[in-house]
C-alpha cells in the first residue's frame, strides 16, 4: 500500500490532532482518525514519524516497544513518576500534555498491534490454545513371568524385584543364583548366573552369556535361542546351553531335538544342522565338535528353599479358617465372624458398619479334605442373598508394582430351584461408595461357571463346575504403578493336586488392564437362590502363602 492510497482527510485530521486546542477535536474525528490508522499502515507510519519528530522518542522500535510496555504495565502513576518526555513548541495554540501523552500511548499501541498482525497473523488475545499433552505411554504386552528365583542377586537398571513378576520385553543380568522363567506360550528357561539375557518376545530370547536350560512346551509355537553366533529352534525339548562370550556354545540335548541356524551375517555357519536326543556338540565357528554330555552341569529347575512357618506366616497378609472362639449350641449360632488375623473388624452385612453378617457357622468341618489343626476347624455357610464384608488392615493395592495371591474354598450346594440367581463369589472391593464397578470377583455363575471378574471384562470358563464338589480356587493379581495390570485364576477340581509353584495353565486370565485402585474390603455373597459353602480364605504375597495348608496363627 503507497502514501496516495491514504484517505484524504487523514492529514487534516492529523494537523487538527496535533495543533488544536484542547477539546476540539471531537470524539466522532477522533474515532475517524484511529480507523484510518488501523486499515493503513502509511498512514500509521506516516503519524507515527510525526510524533517522533514533536515529541524525541526515538526510532528504533525496540525501544518504542520498551517505553509502550513501562506505560501499559504501570499503575495509574503518581506525577512524580511519570515518563518526562521532552516538548519541541512550534507555533500555534498550545497542545494538552495529557492528550500528546496519550496520542503517543495510543499510537506506540497501535504500532505494536500492527507489528503482532503482520508477523503472527492474529492479535496477543486470539492467541491459540497451546494444550500440553504427555505422550501416551505404549501398552507394552507382557511375554513371561519370573516364576522361580533362589539366592539371586540381580544387576542392570530394572532387575526383576519379586518371583511372580510379569515382565515385558527387556535386558536382565543374573550375576548370582538361579532363576526361572515362564514364557506365556508355556516354554520355560531357567538360567544360572552369571547369565545376561533378553526377552525379545513371547516366543524368543537372546542370551549374550551364560548358562540356560530350556524346558519345550508340545502345544507352544517353535522358540528361538539367540546366541552371539547362532539360534537354536527347540523340537519338543529340553536341552542346555553354557554361551561363551566369544560366541562359542557347549549345547547338551536332553529330550527331544534341537535345529542350529546361522544368524544372519554369519558366514561360517552355511547351513542348518540337528543335535538330537542324548548328544552334545561343541559349537564353534563353522564346526560342530562332538562332546560328552553332562546334564549334571546344568541347574535344570530352580532349587527350592526350604520355608519355615514363620517365613510364610510374614507372606501371608490376611487369614480366615471361619473357626469361632466359641461354640454354641446350636452350632450354627457360633460366632465365625471374629476368625483369623489381617483384619480391622468383624465380618458385617453392610460395606461400612452395620449388623454383623448373617450366615451358619459349621465349626467342626472343612472343606479342604485334609486332616487339619483344630482351630483351622469351620466354615461359613452363606444364601438366600447373604452378604459378608471385611476390611483388611493391608490393602490390596494395584497403584504400585506388586504381587499379590488369594486362596479360598468354595462350595455350591444344590438348593433345589431354577438357575436364575444361583451364583456365589468372593470379592475385593474399596471403601468410596459408588466404585464397586473396580472389583475383582471370583466363584462360580448361576450355570456353574467358573467366574473372573475384573473391572469390565467378564471371562467364564467351560466345562462347569459340579454341586456338591469342593473346589480350591486360587487367584494371582499383578499389580504395576506404570505398566499394566492382571490377573489369573485356577480353579482346582477336589481330584487336583496342588502345585508347588503356580501353574502354567490357569483357567481364567484377564487381558492387561489399568487399574489403580485400593481394595480393602473382601465381600463374600450368596445369590438369591444360592446356597454356598467358603472355607481357608487366604491373601498373600506368595505362592505359598496361599497354598500351604498349615495356620498362619500358628506360627511364633
Amino acid at each position: 500500500m503507497s502514501v496516495q492510497d491514504i484517505p484524504p482527510e487523514f492529514e487534516e485530521l492529523l494537523n487538527r490532532l496535533l495543533d488544536s486546542p484542547e477539546g476540539e477535536f471531537s470524539s466522532t474525528e477522533f474515532e475517524t482518525f484511529q480507523n484510518i490508522l488501523e486499515q493503513h499502515p502509511e498512514a500509521m507510519h506516516q503519524y507515527f514519524e510525526y510524533i517522533d519528530i514533536n515529541t524525541g522518542i526515538k526510532s528504533d522500535w525496540s525501544e518504542r516497544l520498551q517505553a509502550l510496555e513501562q506505560i501499559v504495565t504501570r499503575e495509574t502513576p503518581a506525577p512524580s513518576s511519570a515518563p518526562v518526555i521532552t516538548q519541541v513548541h512550534t507555533p500555534g495554540p498550545r497542545r494538552s500534555r495529557f492528550i500528546n501523552y496519550a496520542l503517543v500511548a495510543v499510537a506506540s499501541m497501535m504500532i505494536f498491534l500492527l507489528m503482532e498482525w503482520m508477523i503472527a497473523g492474529r492479535f496477543f488475545w486470539n492467541q491459540p490454545q497451546v494444550v500440553k499433552t504427555e505422550q501416551p505411554v505404549a501398552d507394552l504386552p507382557y511375554i513371561a513371568t519370573l516364576t522361580r528365583a533362589t539366592d539371586c542377586v540381580w544387576g542392570g537398571n530394572a532387575p526383576p524385584k519379586f518371583s511372580g513378576q510379569r515382565l515385558l520385553s527387556q535386558d536382565l543380568f543374573l550375576e548370582e543364583g538361579y532363576a526361572e522363567f515362564r514364557f506365556d506360550t508355556g516354554v520355560r528357561l531357567v538360567i544360572e548366573g552369571p547369565t545376561k539375557i533378553k526377552m525379545d518376545s513371547t516366543c524368543c530370547a537372546t542370551v549374550s552369556s551364560g548358562k540356560v536350560v530350556l524346558h519345550g512346551y508340545e502345544a507352544a509355537p517353535e522358540f528361538a535361542l539367540v546366541t552371539p553366533q547362532l539360534t537354536f529352534h527347540d523340537i519338543g525339548t529340553e536341552y542346555g546351553a553354557r554361551i561363551d562370550a566369544d560366541g562359542e556354545v557347549d549345547l547338551h540335548v536332553f529330550e527331544g531335538s534341537v535345529r542350529v541356524d546361522p544368524n544372519q551375517g554369519n558366514q561360517l555357519f552355511t547351513e542348518s544342522i540337528i543335535i538330537t536326543e542324548g548328544q552334545a556338540k561343541h559349537l564353534k565357528e563353522n564346526r560342530a565338535d562332538d562332546i560328552q554330555i553332562k546334564p549334571e552341569d546344568f541347574k535344570r529347575e530352580v532349587p527350592n528353599n526350604p520355608k519355615n512357618l514363620q517365613a510364610i506366616r510374614e507372606e501371608t497378609r490376611a487369614y480366615d479358617s471361619f473357626h469361632p472362639p466359641v461354640i454354641s449350641d446350636p452350632e450354627s449360632f457360633s460366632d465365625w465372624r471374629n476368625a483369623g488375623i489381617g483384619w480391622k473388624n468383624p465380618w458385617r452385612n453392610k460395606l461400612n458398619g452395620g449388623d454383623p453378617a448373617r450366615g451358619d457357622s459349621q465349626p467342626l468341618k472343612s472343606l479342604t479334605g485334609r486332616k487339619l489343626a483344630e482351630n483351622q476347624l469351620g466354615l461359613v455357610e452363606l444364601r438366600k442373598g447373604n452378604t459378608a464384608w471385611r476390611t483388611l488392615e493391608k490393602p490390596v493395592r494395584l497403584n504400585k508394582d506388586a504381587i499379590y495371591y488369594l486362596s479360598f474354598y468354595i462350595q455350591k450346594q444344590k438348593s433345589g430351584k431354577g438357575t436364575n440367581k444361583q451364583y456365589g463369589n468372593l470379592s475385593l472391593q474399596t471403601s468410596t461408595p459408588g466404585n464397586h464397578q473396580n472389583n475383582i470377583l471370583l466363584g462360580m455363575s448361576s450355570q456353574n461357571f467358573s467366574t473372573l471378574r475384573a473391572g469390565m471384562q467378564v471371562i467364564e470358563n467351560a466345562p462347569p463346575l459340579q454341586s456338591e464338589q469342593t473346589y480350591f480356587f486360587v487367584a494371582k493379581i499383578v499389580a504395576s504403578e506404570n505398566a499394566m495390570d492382571q490377573i489369573f485364576m485356577r480353579a482346582f477340581a477336589p481330584e487336583e493336586s496342588i502345585p508347588s509353584h503356580e501353574p502354567p495353565v490357569w483357567t481364567c486370565t484377564t487381558e492387561p488392564f489399568r487399574d489403580s485402585s485400593v481394595y480393602d474390603q473382601v465381600r463374600l455373597h450368596a445369590a438369591r437362590n444360592a446356597n454356598f459353602l467358603f472355607d481357608e480364605l487366604r491373601i498373600g504375597t506368595t505362592w505359598d502363602s496361599v497354598i500351604n495348608t498349615q495356620s498362619p496363627e500358628s506360627a511364633p
